[in-house]
């Protein structure tokens, strides 16, 4: 199957997806999301692949939701390309029966944490940042991070990264839980697949099965639910002022003014 904004190879038991628009800083628009679903069925059904690794295609992981969506949200589309693709998507990377690994080779921000996040395995290159920088548009992360970021770093700490905006490095996202362990830039991606290829010479149905079994017992509530609740939030946030004044700052490279309207 023929992709244009990812790349798949499959190598002893491990399937690696690249996001590959590195000219958007593999910005992840409607496009990518509708080829990963369709990749994701495809590599569920391949039983020669056992460990699913996830990575990006240059300098960053991902720069998340690509800015022509940013600059024109409006709430019915909104809730109907949220469901479509955006939690329809991420949730088929969390509940995958086979193990996922995010190799965060650079940069990961927004949405792109939010990827991460779906994932049960994340390593970062030493060079690597992680963002979640929503609130300076005047939005919340709405692809799960309200959701299962607090479960991996405690609720203090994740509203603190969520209501800041604030920039963490790689050593930093190791303290907190977030990302399992940093490796050299030079040779990054080959460490990880190291680990993948370990894994994916583990029995494959129990690898499966104890996947499943922790995702249950961490989730104190319905991840579905909660991003409908999160979903109808942010319906109602990109309505305001101050979602209109943090895109248009954006594009005018100067400090947003929120006035809480």
């Amino acid at each position: 199957m023929d992709f244009q904004t990812l790349l798949y190879e499959k190598a002893d038991g491990v399937g690696r997806v690249t996001l590959n628009r590195p000219e958007k800083l593999n910005a992840i628009n409607y496009e990518m999301l509708e080829e990963m679903g369709a990749l994701l069925q495809e590599i569920m059904d391949d039983e020669d692949v056992r460990v699913i690794l996830l990575t990006g295609q240059g300098r960053y992981f991902a720069a998340g939701a690509d800015i022509d969506i940013l600059s024109k949200l409006e709430p019915a589309s909104f809730r109907l390309n949220q469901t479509r693709y955006w939690n329809r998507v991420f949730c088929e990377w969390e509940d995958m029966k086979k193990p996922t690994i995010a190799a965060l080779n650079g940069p990961a921000i927004g949405g792109g944490v939010e990827l991460a996040l779906c994932c049960d395995l994340r390593y970062a290159a030493e060079e690597a940042t992680l963002r979640l920088p929503q609130i300076d548009f005047g939005l919340v992360p709405d692809a799960g991070a309200t959701l299962r970021l607090p479960s991996l770093v405690g609720p203090a700490t994740a509203k603190e990264l969520i209501l800041t905006g604030d920039p963490m490095s790689a050593r930093e996202a190791v303290r907190l839980g977030l990302v399992n362990r940093v490796f050299p830039q030079e040779g990054f991606l080959r460490e990880v697949g190291r680990i993948a290829g370990k894994m994916a010479r583990k029995p494959p149905l129990a690898l499966g099965v104890g996947k499943q079994l922790i995702n249950k017992g961490i989730r104190k509530a319905d991840i579905k639910a909660g991003l409908e609740e999160v979903t109808d939030a942010q319906s109602f946030l990109i309505t305001t002022e101050d979602y209109r004044e943090g895109v248009r700052s954006f594009f005018e490279k100067r400090e947003p003014v929120f006035r809480g309207k």
